[in-house]
């Protein structure tokens, strides 16, 4: 975090640092710009400032003094400045450029003030008479861009100076806060990253993020994340947990039938220990066969063998058998609904999850009852609803039926056989095709199951 905010930091200062350079150098160019000479007033004034300067120093001390007075000049002003005689030949020891020389040329033949020629950098030459009455030819260069020591001394003075100062402290802040405010977020997110991977599943940190940025969404979808696992290592402990309480009951029974058989002299007692083993072994592999498919269920729709089936046949075969087994409770399972109706999903899977829909209300419906299985077609989805006439549930839980090896009445599912998982698969399996399954009394007494399933998953 702390590389990443220097790295945001410096990258804000550096792009105002440089935008601000090349404002004021564009600035300080324009404005130290000499002007392009466009009349000759201002030309000869130029010449006659520069040139007679130049001819007093050559008359009064020679060339070493002309030599010393030019390099002034360009020193001071970042002009170049030539001085020639009447045959146009150079009285300077510097070299001499040839567009000078061919100005000061033209200076002589024509005896007036010239200009570069179009294309040619800035100048001028001119003819000059001096005091003593003798003439010279005077050029000048006026530079392009005036020299890089100007642009330096220039950041040093007025407005480029402290101010320029200040303004950089104010845009150092100014990126300081842009820096923290992008880093700071990534910061809580990264401790609250190591803290859910300690083991604190609690964490959240979308109250400590505010605003409608990508990083507070970012905030937001870890919570949600941290939720959805927290939750679903929740639900995984207390599957384990209700696993091995639902193991450890068969087992102990196993156990006590187990030291009864070998105790027991009388064949008949010890025939009746052995079933009771065949009948606790037979519980604990039906639990283990219905937990496998819990588990293949959770794994999503990947392994879904799909196909198109009449789903009202499906319904028939399965009302049919639980009909059968339901002479054991003395009721009836009828079905009713209006003819084949197509449905594309697993068939399998779903005769599995209905089955265990119907079962369930075969055990809980009063003796001389009827469990009513209805199927409505609709153009989109089917509607399923299997209805029992048993005393039904608490309101507060209907929502909890669906819950691996959630019970409303503990003593009573175990006397039936329940493992509490049945609904679940069938949770699971409606899910898996798309669809819903609800639980709601009904009010003339008994649970309704409401499974409805899109026609095409």
């Amino acid at each position: 975090m702390r590389s990443l905010f220097i790295k945001f930091f410096f990258s804000f200062l550096l792009i105002i640092v440089l935008i601000a350079t090349i404002g004021i150098t564009m600035t300080y160019l324009r404005d130290q710009e000499f002007p392009p000479l466009a009349h000759q007033h201002f030309a000869r004034q130029a010449i006659g400032e520069y040139g007679r300067g130049a001819i007093r120093a050559y008359e009064a001390e020679g060339r070493h003094e002309l030599d010393e007075y030019a390099e002034e000049l360009y020193e001071t002003a970042g002009v170049r400045l030539i001085l020639f005689d009447r045959e146009a030949r150079p009285l300077t020891r510097q070299r001499v450029p040839r567009r000078m020389q061919q100005m000061a040329l033209r200076a002589l033949q024509s005896d007036e003030v010239v200009f570069p020629r179009m294309g040619a950098r800035n100048g001028v030459a001119s003819p000059l008479v001096s005091s003593n009455g003798e003439t010279y030819i005077v050029a000048i260069g006026l530079p392009d861009r005036p020299p890089p020591r100007h642009l330096v001394r220039g950041l040093s003075h007025g407005f480029l100076g402290w101010r320029l100062l200040v303004l950089l402290g104010v845009s150092a802040l100014v990126c300081f806060w842009l820096a923290r405010s992008l880093t700071a977020p990534i910061g809580r997110l990264r401790q609250a990253t190591r803290q859910f991977a300690a083991g604190d599943l609690a964490t959240r940190v979308a109250d400590q993020v505010k605003g409608k940025n990508e990083l507070a969404g970012l905030a937001r979808d870890f919570d949600e994340m941290a939720g959805q696992i927290e939750s679903l290592v929740a639900s995984q402990q207390r599957l384990l947990r209700d696993i091995s309480h639902e193991l450890r009951s068969p087992l102990a029974r196993l156990g006590v039938a187990l030291e009864l058989a070998r105790q027991e002299r009388d064949p008949d007692t010890q025939q009746k220990s052995l079933e009771r083993i065949e009948l606790e072994a037979e519980r604990m592999n039906e639990l283990i066969g219905q937990l496998l498919s819990l588990t293949r269920l959770e794994t999503g729709k990947g392994e879904l063998q799909q196909s198109e089936f009449d789903l009202y046949e499906l319904l028939a075969k399965l009302v049919q058998d639980a009909d059968f087994e339901a002479k054991n409770h003395h009721c009836t399972v009828v079905l009713s609904g209006s003819g084949p109706q197509l449905l594309t999903g697993a068939e399998e899977l779903l005769a599995r999850a209905l089955e265990n829909v119907i079962r369930n209300a075969v055990k809980y419906t009063t003796e001389g009852t009827q469990v009513r299985v209805e199927l409505l077609g609709e153009p989109t989805q089917l509607l399923i609803r299997i209805s029992d006439q048993g005393p039904g549930v608490p309101d507060n839980v209907l929502e909890k039926l669906f819950t691996p090896f959630y019970r409303v009445a503990d003593d009573r599912d175990r006397r039936s056989g329940g493992s509490g998982i049945g609904l679940a698969i069938a949770e699971r399996a409606v899910k898996l095709h798309g669809g819903t399954i609800r639980a709601s009394n009904r009010p003339a007494g008994g649970l309704q199951v409401e499974i409805s399933l899109p026609r095409s998953v």
